[in-house]
């Protein structure tokens, strides 16, 4: 079985390569560490939008491209393979999701085409501290007031509205929040890759909740679908990141052992070492290959309706994915030695972005747990035409 990427999903990860690869502010061609995070490059983020990265999963109708799962699993492999730290993710593909999940039609003619052309920036605020990914959330909504703090909130100052879940009458709900209203107050620090995140805080800021009032719009049931869909989607394109992390890790460190001297000969010299380099391969191959298996049996599982099959795929492949993370994060930085762990190094760049991986949406822990009270997928994907990953 060939799991592969079509000729037109090539393309388009080429041609993200080619508009990010040594852009102005690459984080891995050195300079000194930023104190509070790599800034957003909103002129990269144009480009890509030019590009149609942003619009890969709105609908044509709401001016997108209407592509797949494998297109935008394509353009994330190809930026994690350049550490670039652009949240594609969690700032446009996330939205396209969920506000086409739950939003009126009016809120998707608001949104949607805004995000396709890369004019909005609308990351989900949901991690709450002290609370599980899954559980319910704290935040509150009275009256159209939304008061609560969410944490590790994407590009937090410079979105330009959150969705925020939050719980009204008790029903949960997501919730529509400019970014400038008030009552909105945002904290910037950094994450693990040194990507700029946040704490946001809101207190009474006016919300607008997706697919209408607590009654009229989705109950608790479809809410709480959507956003385990979405999670899902999420976790498998983050899956793709974190293979182009990984495979640009495991190049680099062998080239590194190729030119790295010690006792007058080059480090690949030592069987130890090779072998160290050659295990690190074949764990990156099995990573590769089941990313795109998830990748696969997404497709068929959001083609067919089936979300419990969605949902398992995607936390089964993100607790293989986190282990195999870690496993190429901490071999390429012993097989540099002292050097990789600092900030001038380009391998250190994607060992803090593995390591960043393993923290999302909820971290390994808590998606382990959940993978292990749930049946794993044990059909092969029935999204596999002709050999290809459609």
């Amino acid at each position: 079985m060939d799991l592969s990427l079509t000729d037109e999903q090539r393309m388009l990860a080429d041609s993200v390569r080619s508009v990010f690869s040594g852009a102005e502010g690459d984080p891995t061609a050195g300079g000194e560490a930023p104190e509070g995070g790599l800034e957003f490059r909103d002129a990269l983020w144009s480009q890509g939008a030019e590009l149609g990265l942003t619009a890969l999963l709105v609908d044509e109708e709401h001016d997108g491209a209407g592509a797949g799962l494998g297109e935008a699993w394509a353009a994330a492999n190809a930026l994690g393979a350049l550490a670039a730290p652009e949240p594609l993710v969690d700032a446009a593909y996330v939205p396209s999701v969920l506000v086409a999940a739950l939003g009126t039609a009016e809120q998707q003619d608001a949104v949607l085409p805004a995000v396709a052309a890369g004019e909005a920036r609308v990351p989900l605020a949901h991690a709450e501290a002290g609370t599980g990914w899954d559980s319910a959330r704290t935040a509150t909504v009275a009256s159209g007031a939304l008061t609560g703090t969410k944490r590790a909130v994407a590009v937090p100052d410079a979105a330009t509205s959150f969705l925020v879940t939050a719980v009204e009458d008790g029903v949960p709900g997501v919730y529509l929040v400019e970014a400038t209203a008030d009552g909105v107050a945002v904290e910037v620090h950094r994450n693990a890759e040194w990507v700029r995140t946040g704490t946001v805080t809101f207190t009474g800021a006016p919300a607008e909740r997706l697919g209408g009032a607590v009654g009229s719009g989705p109950d608790a049931a479809a809410v709480t679908a959507a956003l385990d869909r979405t999670t899902a989607v999420a976790r498998i394109l983050q899956g793709g990141r974190a293979v182009g992390l990984m495979e640009t890790a495991v190049t680099t460190t062998v080239e590194y052992l190729k030119v790295r001297k010690q006792f007058g000969v080059t480090l690949n010299r030592f069987q130890a070492l090779t072998h160290r380099a050659a295990q690190v391969y074949a764990d990156l191959e099995s990573a590769q290959s089941l990313a795109l298996w998830a990748t696969a049996t997404a497709t068929a599982a959001l083609e067919d309706g089936d979300d419990a099959l969605l949902v398992q795929t995607a936390r089964d492949a993100q607790v293989f994915l986190s282990g195999q993370a870690r496993t190429v994060a901490e071999e390429a930085i012993q097989l540099h030695g002292g050097i990789g762990v600092t900030y001038e190094t380009a391998i250190s760049h994607y060992a803090a972005a593995l390591t960043g991986f393993r923290q999302i949406y909820g971290g390994e822990l808590e998606t382990r747990s959940a993978a292990l009270a749930s049946d794993s997928p044990q059909v092969a994907p029935s999204a596999l035409l002709n050999n290809a990953l459609v």
